[in-house]
């Protein structure tokens, strides 16, 4: 890139290229940083200068400062490491007392009480009554060892043999609540277990202390076997065999073949190798189903995580990688041992995908340590733990597992809980860094292409906070071999622009926004001396140990336009010093004057999307109509300016409409989705618009819900078979009367009873409600036009504009009447603008099937003479046409046409990680948004995720949810009394035994 001037710049950018500098200090002479701080094969003491792939910049390396425990500091007691877990609702379970009792810490009140087992008083007997002749024995004593809460909301205790040889488990339901359901470990296996992770399935892997195992369990808690075979695969012949009764490959002959049985085995074996794993202290699972078990220590004194695959060791790791981010001062006895791990979880601030994070607490028990898991299972055997700069102090820690409570909420924060004492207390990393206090790089040699170039500025797009600087030095020289020789020269103290960066209609990143208060922006030098063709430049970063200064780019600007040479006369450039002074003072205001002259010259970068600035976007956007909604952030202002073109196409379609929401809701839109038409549902996930006309409705009746006398007790209905146009009338009116007389409506003799298309008087009482619950039964909807049409007509019979028709509803054409005929016509016009548009929908539906009138008289014996006059039948026909003609109206497009034109939309959000207010929000917004793009003549409405499923209204195979099914967690969180919603959450059940042990508050 070239400005207005002609000049360019050498560029620093990203990782590949500051991997290309060289580190200016003895320890390393002449390396590139990308040896030394990203090669396999980098020396053991750690580069003074680091990478930061979150903000592509490079600073000063951090160190993880090491706490060294004091004379007489007591180390967490493996005895307590017993088990600790939390659930759902962020109630944290323990086993304390050495394994005899659970305790639970409400998260509600903050109390820590016992869970289990709970002490009941003998009930005493009533005089008279029966008793025991001799107390009952109390039950042996218990000792629990491993806890877990799974997927499924179970609490599960592992039991170790005391007396017996038999071990089990506690299962607790903390949904339903009551007694705890006993299972016993099947003999001749005996169990002991040390550790115990929930599983992704919702089972459990459970370490064996005895056996040096890992047992699988599935959702259900029944063993799985780690090598599955088929029960048919050891009994199965092969299907070619030699003709001879030989068999094998090769045709010799011998016994006929058995195939020999894959080990069935719900456990596997702990593996013991040269780096160690004789010792396993905990135990985790990985989201894909993999097993991380923690070793205490491996061959070098480390603690050791082996990764186990399907039931085979994959890979082995060391902790040592600790000492890389230690400062060399600290690194004398220290000797990271495991004593418990646990994963670390990033939280919604996280704006890159990270690997898998462990967490893991030393036996001294004063820090904890965070590694990224590098594991490739292309590659196996590549296990690696790479530890992370942080200070993670335990603050009086017993020995208690470490607990998850969810996803890290604020920078540095783990996600998790360990026990201090009593209380339990967030793991958060420290504000505390500790930086190296400086460091030196130098640069590649920059080429400027000609003998003598005058190289004109350096500009370093940085963050360097109070109390820190970088201070740049050159050297220069027209032949690259002679540059290695020669001295640096100190430039002057880089400046902060007031403006940003120089580049014209830069959309600015994280490392060039302008901050003054906090460092941030494009720091400029003007470079004094520097003429030559190479170049090159050592950046000295300088800090306090508490902050760093972070360079993201550096420019280094060459040929400089001088405006001594162009715009002065000669007079002015005799003087060899005066001349330098100028040539020097004049490029201060060359800079500002070209900065604008590049903005003037690049005015095209605003009219791309790409390249325009944030604050051009609603500039930008106006050129096409669009209105950006404020909410939008940048990058989907960007991507809705982009696409503009093809939403305005589809406007109104179900694809736009789903587009439109996903983009003011969802963090992440791919450009994939733009390629319309494509079809509306295709995706899994993400929103969903669910048009009326595809839903069904059934009837309060078939849902048990009772419509003549409300009671509590359960109904069950069985719907008979729905009436058909083969029954006639005649079957309707049939239907009808054994209706009423089943409900005591009618007696047995009341023959005269028939069905009506208008709702009939409420005498005797339920007679409407009855006649309500036949027609959603029977026909499938209620008949309502012949109604409202009788109520309009009563109304203009009252005013005695009818010129005579009287009551009912005419059923004929009043042919000699023309008086009557006008009055009719006139009722029709004066019709509610509703009723009228339901009118015609029913003599357009009758005009559609005998398309002429005269058809329509021949088939029905009816005198009406036009379509648009027709009124629908208050009576129910006896003509097979008319009665046709009544019945699909009323069962087909009447019920088509009240779901037409509408449609809702449901919105991603989950229960249990979404307050009330966020749901208000986003609703309100996707209301907005889809006010503006849906077509004028819809109706629709918004509403969360959990409405997918609604009692009497469902879209089978759409709308079907799998997994845990009732317990799933995201289906089934906690009812908070305040912000939950009923219908998207639990209540609580009462258990069957009120005294078996305590409830939690949510």
């Amino acid at each position: 890139m070239q400005d207005a001037n002609g000049s360019r710049f050498a560029l620093v950018l990203g990782r590949q290229d500051w991997g290309q500098c060289r580190l200016d200090a003895a320890a390393w002479p002449g390396q590139p940083l990308l040896d030394t701080l990203w090669s396999d094969e980098a020396e053991s003491e750690a580069a003074p200068l680091a990478f930061d792939a979150a903000q592509a910049s490079i600073g000063l390396a951090q160190r993880v400062s090491r706490f060294v425990p004091a004379k007489g500091d007591v180390a967490p007691s493996t005895a307590q490491r017993l088990g600790a877990a939390a659930d759902a609702n962020g109630n944290i379970y323990a086993i304390v007392d050495g394994g005899s009792r659970i305790t639970v810490r409400n998260a509600g009140t903050g109390r820590v009480s016992t869970f289990w087992p709970v002490s009941t008083p003998a009930p005493t007997p009533e005089p008279g009554a029966f008793a025991p002749a001799e107390p009952a024995e109390p039950p042996s004593p218990q000792h629990f060892a491993g806890l877990a809460v799974t997927r499924a909301h179970y609490l599960v205790v592992g039991v170790k043999p005391v007396s017996t040889p038999r071990s089990g488990f506690l299962v607790f339901d903390l949904l339903a609540g009551g007694p705890p359901l006993p299972l016993s470990w099947p003999l001749p296996w005996v169990m002991s277990p040390l550790d115990m992770a929930a599983r992704p399935c919702g089972g459990l892997a459970v370490l064996d202390r005895i056996g040096h195992r890992v047992w699988l369990l599935n959702r259900r808690l029944g063993m799985e076997a780690v090598f599955p075979v088929s029960p048919l695969a050891a009994h199965t012949p092969p299907d070619f065999q030699a003709s001879d009764g030989a068999s094998g490959a090769d045709g010799a002959g011998g016994a006929p073949h058995t195939p020999s049985a894959t080990p069935h085995q719900p456990w596997f074996t702990l593996q013991t190798t040269a780096l160690g794993g004789g010792h396993p202290v905990a135990i985790e699972v990985l989201p894909d189903g993999g097993v991380l078990v923690l070793d205490e220590a491996g061959a070098d004194g480390f603690a050791l995580v082996s990764l186990y695959v399907g039931g085979v060791l994959q890979a082995q790791a060391s902790a040592s990688d600790v000492l890389r981010v230690t400062p060399v001062q600290d690194r004398p006895g220290l000797s990271l041992r495991g004593f418990d791990f646990a994963f670390h979880a990033d939280g919604p601030g996280s704006i890159q995908r990270k690997p898998p994070r462990l967490v893991l607490v030393s036996t001294e028990g004063n820090q904890a340590y965070v590694f990224e898991l590098l594991w490739d299972a292309a590659q196996p055997h590549t296990l690696q733990l790479a530890a992370q700069a942080g200070y993670l102090p335990l603050k009086r820690y017993g020995g208690l597992q470490l607990v998850s409570r969810g996803l890290a909420q604020v920078e540095g924060d783990t996600g998790l809980l360990y026990a201090s004492e009593a209380n339990w207390l967030p793991l958060v990393a420290q504000r505390r860094p500790r930086h190296v206090p400086e460091a030196a790089l130098l640069t590649v040699p920059f080429d400027g292409g000609d003998p003598g170039c005058v190289w004109h500025r350096v500009m370093l797009d940085a963050c360097i906070p109070a109390g820190c600087r970088v201070q740049v030095a050159s050297r220069w020289s027209d032949d690259a071999a002679l540059l290695p020789d020669l001295p640096f020269t100190d430039e002057p103290t880089p400046l902060l622009r007031p403006n940003g960066s120089e580049l014209p209609w830069l959309i600015e990143g994280p490392g060039a926004t302008t901050d003054a208060a906090r460092g941030h922006g494009t720091w400029e030098l003007l470079l004094q001396g520097a003429r030559g063709r190479w170049l090159q430049l050592r950046l000295t970063l300088q800090g306090n140990e508490l902050s760093t200064p972070r360079i993201t780019t550096l420019r280094a600007w060459r040929p400089r336009f001088s405006y001594l040479q162009h715009y002065l006369p000669a007079s002015y450039r005799e003087d060899a010093a005066s001349a330098d002074f100028l040539e020097r003072f004049l490029a201060n205001f060359e800079g500002q004057f070209t900065a604008l002259e590049d903005r003037i010259a690049t005015a095209r970068a605003l009219f791309d999307v790409r390249s325009a600035p944030a604050d051009t976007l609603d500039w930008l956007a106006g050129w096409l109509g669009l209105v950006l909604d404020p909410a939008l952030d940048e990058a989907r202002r960007r991507q809705l300016i982009r696409h503009a073109m093809p939403l305005y196409q589809y406007r109104g379609t179900p694809q736009a409409l789903r587009l439109a929401v996903q983009l003011a809701l969802s963090p992440c839109v791919p450009d994939a989705d733009f390629a319309l038409p494509a079809r509306s549902q295709e995706a899994p996930r993400g929103v969903r618009l669910v048009e009326g006309y595809l839903t069904r409705s059934l009837p309060p009746a078939l849902l048990g819900e009772t419509v003549v006398t409300p009671d509590d007790a359960p109904r069950v209905v069985t719907p008979g078979a729905r009436w058909t146009l083969n029954e006639g009338a005649e079957g309707l009116h049939r239907r009808w009367r054994d209706w009423r007389i089943a409900r005591g409506l009618a007696k047995g003799a009341d023959t005269a009873t028939r069905f009506s298309p208008l709702p009939p008087a409420d005498v005797p009482a339920g007679t409407l409600a009855a006649w309500t619950a036949f027609c959603q039964i029977t026909l499938g909807a209620v008949p309502t036009l012949a109604s409202d049409l009788d109520t309009a007509w009563r109304r203009w019979v009252a005013t005695g504009q009818d010129a005579g028709l009287g009551l009912p509803l005419p059923a004929r054409w009043p042919q000699s009447n023309a008086a009557q005929q006008s009055a009719w016509r006139k009722f029709i016009a004066q019709l509610d603008p509703l009723l009228l548009r339901q009118l015609r929908r029913w003599q357009a539906a009758v005009a559609r099937r005998h398309v002429r009138i005269g058809l329509y008289q021949r088939d029905t014996a009816s005198t009406w003479p036009a379509f648009d006059v027709l009124p629908p039948p208050t009576e129910l026909p006896s003509n097979p046409a008319a009665l046709a003609d009544w019945a699909l109206f009323e069962t087909r497009v009447a019920p088509i046409a009240a779901r037409a034109h509408r449609f809702s939309v449901l919105l991603p959000i989950s229960g249990p990680d979404t307050d009330a207010d966020t749901v208000a929000r986003q609703v309100d917004h996707a209301r907005r948004v889809v006010a503006l793009a849906k077509p004028a003549h819809t109706a629709f409405d918004v509403k969360p995720y959990w409405a997918l499923l609604r009692i009497g209204q469902v879209r089978l195979g759409l709308d079907t949810l799998l997994g845990l099914g009732s317990r799933e967690p995201d289906i089934a969180p906690a009812l908070v009394l305040g912000s939950g919603h009923v219908g998207s959450a639990r209540l609580g059940a009462k258990p069957a035994v009120p005294n078996d042990r305590i409830l939690l508050e949510c």
